[in-house]
């Protein structure tokens, strides 16, 4: 019998990866097409989003080409995307402006609408926080980098671009009008804008939110279950793709709850490290749990519950920045073969005493949302002397990257409750010196999943594979999502982890003032 596949793209925030499933959630083959992220003004974070249907083409045509796949084999296409980002289109789907990004706080002064009124709690006016927490089970940034937000500061600042505006869409769901001209996104994604009812029975818009804030219902597009086919492939979309016209494409998910089904922890209060360019600390959960104070919430899975999360801005992002900082003639000895470059710094902090000499690393390099909610507030180096070397500051941002995911666990398990062991994705958990430093900073057996950085990727074939039928249900899914290793704590580390963690948490109040007046 001829083979059939799931063929999957992930938008992240550096590129595109296609990918190719058999429907034993096998990779067949994968591949990345890279695209930039400008900051045309300060704060300012945004794409061309042309750039993500050229990044699919071209990946959609080597995929087939390169496994020489005939598109009938093909059984569905679907889609996941790093989420927050906003893109307004035209009727004919074409974008209006660059898309504004996640990362992007040019919106951080139209949050002066939630805070709003004489009795203030965490920054917003009480009505209208408990307005948000009664519908979306959380409420909006200070930082303004939530779609609500977006769309707001467009409306306000480029009144001619929101008049235009057939629709505002997430990156995946740009992807999916260009495919069968149906505007549709997911509930992670409508509950995530921070404008939708995302109670068990509602899963709509809000149009109490919407009046409030004077958004039009109309630019918004349908809500759907990610499991749902959200149109067919078009003859035009086919042609561009080289796939059949009819393809089922899927609503699909953001990258975010796309890989908490990847990950393998489907079932409920099972927790979940994501490192990535962000990391987030999650779990599925059936109820929407939620600590305001430290931003951290429940927002509507993949599945028909909920993922309740901590996410933080800058995780393996971090890593990157000290390569281009201190690593260029290491990058360029080693040219192309990436690997080899990132086993080099994985043996070189293997080789560096934990604890790093008592330096501090604090990664929040472009804000931060969780535990603590500030776009204010950056990263750092501290404690650093003459005594330091440069290998010394690389293992400080593994460290310090790890601290703080410390720091969102704790609140986490506050809501779900303590567990021993923590499945580990991203790209970052390809690093077997990471996922110790993890196991060791949290105390907690980590799981490093097989093809950690596919986890995105493979939550999209799972979900097209529900939405087909393939699968009865998501926990069908499980015996497929394959485990690579453990790491145990190492005890020997226990004290000077925790000596130096009891300091990183008192560095913000240390310093927020400081912040707050540098980065204002």
């Amino acid at each position: 019998m001829e083979q059939k596949y799931i063929l999957t793209h992930d938008l992240g925030t550096s590129g595109n990866k296609g990918a190719l499933f058999d429907l034993n959630l096998n990779l067949i083959s994968q591949i990345k097409e890279e695209y930039p992220l400008e900051y045309p003004k300060p704060g300012w974070a945004e794409q061309n989003a042309d750039y993500y249907w050229n990044a699919i083409k071209k990946a959609t045509h080597i995929l087939i080409q390169k496994n020489n796949v005939n598109p009938e084999q093909i059984l569905a296409l679907s889609f996941d995307c790093q989420m927050n980002c906003t893109v307004p289109i035209d009727k004919d789907g074409y974008p209006l402006m660059s898309c504004i990004n996640w990362l992007d706080t040019r919106a951080a002064t139209i949050t002066r609408k939630f805070s709003k009124g004489i009795i203030k709690i965490s920054g917003f006016g009480l009505r209208n926080l408990l307005m948000f927490l009664k519908i979306t089970g959380g409420a909006p940034g200070h930082n303004g980098k939530d779609p609500i937000s977006h769309i707001i500061w467009i409306k306000e600042n480029l009144p001619e671009i929101y008049e235009k505006t057939f629709k505002f869409l997430s990156v995946k769901d740009f992807i999916i009008y260009r495919c069968t001209n149906n505007a549709v996104t997911s509930r992670d994604l409508g509950n995530t804008s921070w404008m939708m009812d995302s109670n068990i029975d509602k899963f709509i818009w809000s149009d109490k939110i919407l009046t409030k804030f004077k958004i039009d219902k109309e630019k918004l597009p349908q809500i759907r279950k990610a499991t749902e086919i959200a149109g067919e492939l078009t003859t035009n979309a086919s042609e561009d793709l080289g796939l059949k016209t009819g393809l089922p494409v899927l609503v699909g998910s953001g990258d975010l709850t796309s890989s908490a089904i990847g990950s393998g922890a489907i079932l409920d209060n099972q927790p979940i490290i994501c490192l990535g360019t962000a990391d987030w600390v999650a779990a599925h959960t059936s109820e929407r749990l939620k600590d305001l104070l430290h931003y951290t919430g429940s927002i509507c899975s993949s599945q028909d519950n909920y993922l309740c999360i901590s996410k933080q801005e800058t995780g393996a992002a971090c890593l990157d920045w000290i390569i281009n900082q201190m690593f260029r003639a290491d990058i360029e000895r080693f040219k192309e073969n990436k690997n080899d470059f990132y086993s080099y710094l994985d043996s070189t902090v293997e080789k560096t005493e934990a604890g790093a000499k008592n330096l501090l690393f604090t990664p929040w390099m472009f804000g931060e949302r969780s535990p603590l909610n500030n776009s204010n507030v950056r990263g750092g180096f501290y404690n650093l002397g003459l005594n330091h070397e440069r290998d010394d500051l690389l293992r400080s941002i593994y460290e310090g990257v790890a601290y703080n995911i410390k720091w969102a666990l704790i609140y986490i398990e506050k809501l779900i409750g303590k567990t021993k062991e923590i499945k580990f994705i991203g790209g970052g958990a390809k690093s077997d010196v990471w996922c110790q430093i993890i196991a060791d900073i949290l105390n907690r057996n980590i799981i490093q999943m097989e093809d950690p950085d596919l986890a995105a990727a493979k939550g999209s074939a799972i979900i097209s594979m529900v939405g087909l039928g393939i699968l009865n249900n998501f926990a069908d899914a499980i015996p497929l999502i394959r485990i690579k290793n453990k790491f145990t704590p190492n005890s020997e580390n226990k004290s000077v982890y925790d000596k130096l963690f009891g300091e990183y948490l008192k560095i913000y109040k240390r310093n927020k003032d400081m912040f707050r007046n540098l980065n204002p």
